[in-house]
């Protein structure tokens, strides 16, 4: 996958690399003619790791440059997610009423009644709108230039980002509201893609970290996607009755219970350390995976795990030999 930055190229070329191929992605899926649903969706994850990569240069952005490029790509994100949003709560519905949750033959066929019939939030901005605005994003972020280089460059924006990741867990579970734990949400989704970004620093590790924020993020998505629900019921007064929209969130609150509830050693264990630290070792573990890049032995011994086997019973043998044993 090309969403990963290269130990032999300059952190400035990734950038620019990285944000046009996501880009020129998400422009792809939204003239596939595909599903619409699966096309925003998949239109989106790509703006999101865009904005990952942004919120990981940050400090060498700048706040300004920051503000608007990540601003501009969420209000795409945004205009969007109509077809989306109401896919969203229909697939939780399902899951409430798979899990047992939710019961009620009239109740859930009110729901799904009122979710087909609802109206997205604003006018939706359309395909080709969002090509264009995706062509533009697309020449600004190609001009950006930095004043830093090396690690130096994505340093501070990973010690940022963790940060206000940690934050927001500790946070969440200090007052668990459905704003806090989105918040939360967000930070490990950010937390995720700048794991991959930076991988090939080293791969097993961070690549754990990345599979763990990734399941962790997901966790945290269903419990969104019901409090998408639950907003979703309070504003539709007059397609259900009131005790529908009070069983609805019953239900719903009792799975963000559970979720919260599996999450939070997740959380525990995924930002255990501190911020300073972690940018420290992905510092080092990045100039070794260069040092030793630039060492092809090392790099074959590291790809290949069978040779250092062979290696080490030659060197067996050549004791062997000297010693007599």
């Amino acid at each position: 996958m090309s969403f990963r930055f290269k130990l032999d190229e300059p952190f400035d070329e990734g950038f620019r690399r990285i944000a046009l191929d996501q880009i020129e992605r998400a422009q792809t899926q939204l003239k596939s003619g595909e599903d619409q649903a699966v096309a925003v969706h998949e239109t989106r994850k790509s703006l999101k790791r865009v904005r990952a990569l942004l919120r990981l240069l940050r400090p060498a952005l700048g706040d300004d440059v920051f503000r608007g490029e990540n601003g501009a790509l969420r209000d795409i994100g945004l205009g969007l997610s109509g077809a989306r949003d109401q896919h969203v709560l229909t697939e939780t519905v399902d899951k409430l009423q798979a899990a047992g949750t939710l019961n009620g033959k009239a109740l859930i066929n009110s729901l799904r009644a009122a979710i087909t019939s609802a109206d997205g939030h604003g006018e939706p901005l359309t395909t080709d709108k969002a090509v264009q605005q995706l062509d533009a994003a697309k020449k600004r972020l190609a001009a950006i230039t930095f004043g830093a280089s090396g690690f130096d460059l994505v340093g501070a924006g990973l010690e940022r980002s963790y940060r206000r990741a940690r934050r927001a867990f500790k946070h969440a579970y200090a007052n668990p509201n459905d704003e806090a734990f989105h918040e939360w949400r967000k930070g490990t989704q950010q937390h995720w893609r700048q794991m991959l970004l930076l991988s090939r620093a080293w791969p097993d590790y961070l690549g754990a970290r990345a599979a763990e924020a990734r399941a962790l993020s997901q966790i945290l998505g269903d419990d969104h996607d019901l409090a998408m629900l639950v907003a979703f019921v309070r504003t539709r007064e007059g397609a259900l009755c009131g005790d529908q929209a009070a069983a609805i969130e019953t239900a719903a609150r009792q799975s963000q219970d559970d979720l919260r509830a599996d999450a939070r050693p997740r959380g525990e264990r995924l930002f255990a350390g501190g911020a300073r630290r972690l940018r420290k070792s992905v510092k080092a573990y990045w100039q070794a995976a260069v040092a030793m890049k630039g060492r092809g032995s090392e790099d074959n011994r590291l790809a290949k795990p069978g040779a250092q086997a062979g290696r080490n019973q030659v060197a067996r043998k050549r004791v062997s030999r000297r010693t007599g044993v």
